[in-house]
């Protein structure tokens, strides 16, 4: 999982919103969706030939400007199938989600995506059930952002890395660092409420009508497999647990995430195969 030198960074239009987005390597196009707290540059910069990665901030995560109006899963979905659209590829993409990320592009490909995707690929997704203890939003705005601010700055930053399941001594500053400012940039976060329900989300995923898989960390603290198990169980083969993983299995021991992600990759969109 190499970083790569060569990335370009860039703003798409969509639903009249620019959401910033970075863009490496060089085939096939693979969709990154972040996920709640988090951005763009939380995912690490797959090195995985043949493809042509994009991962983009969501309407007010990261880099990404706050809507008007709070936002609903459907205005996600929506915000993804405009970018989508911007993009204009020559070939249907894969698309990746993680934790909401995984919801977002579930709701995407339900809601109706023009042209189509090649797949969907949902690391440890939340969604299927709740998440245990979350941090449940305040009802205001400002004293959410200031506990945001609190809960990832470097005081508490390790608290927050452990809380994901992950050893915060083995990463390094970079990583970190990017941790920290996407949970501090989660705006609409902030204002959200409370976590977004998906009741219907196996249904979405199974009704879709592509191929899915799911890689799921079996130490997860925030959806135990006791807990999510039986969510998931109508999804089985599709899902593969990756023991001793927690919630960013990506962040806590990329090499050993590595093999999983080029399975799944390569049996949902094979390089050098266009759709």
């Amino acid at each position: 999982m190499a970083s790569l030198v060569t990335k370009a960074t860039a703003r798409i239009t969509a639903d009249g919103l620019p959401l910033p987005y970075d863009r490496w390597g060089e085939g096939r196009p693979v969709v990154l969706v972040h996920g709640m707290g988090s951005w763009r540059r939380t995912w690490p910069r797959f090195a995985n030939p043949g493809y042509t990665f994009f991962a983009l901030d969501l309407p007010g995560f990261g880099d990404a400007p706050l809507p008007p109006r709070r936002q609903s899963l459907d205005d996600f979905g929506h915000a993804l199938a405009a970018a989508l659209a911007a993009w204009g590829f020559a070939e249907p993409p894969l698309l990746v989600g993680h934790s909401f990320g995984a919801m977002v592009i579930t709701r995407a490909a339900a809601l109706g995506i023009p042209g189509g995707v090649a797949g969907l690929l949902l690391v440890s997704p939340a969604g299927l059930a709740d998440p245990m203890g979350a941090m449940t939003p305040t009802p205001y705005y400002c004293l959410n952002r200031v506990l945001l601010d609190l809960t990832g700055s470097n005081l508490y930053g390790s608290r927050m890395v452990r809380a994901l399941g992950a050893d915060p001594d083995g990463m390094d500053r970079r990583m970190r660092q990017d941790l920290q400012y996407g949970w501090r940039h989660a705006r609409e976060m902030a204002r959200m409420g409370q976590f977004y329900q998906y009741p219907t989300m196996a249904a979405d995923l199974a009704g879709a009508g592509y191929p899915y898989q799911a890689l799921v960390g079996d130490r997860d603290p925030l959806f135990p497999r006791a807990t999510l198990e039986p969510a998931l169980a109508r999804l089985v083969p599709n899902v593969t647990w990756m023991p001793s993983f927690g919630h960013v299995p990506f962040l806590q021991d990329g090499p050993r995430f590595q093999p999983f992600w080029d399975r799944a990759l390569a049996a949902l969109y094979p390089a050098g195969s266009p759709a």
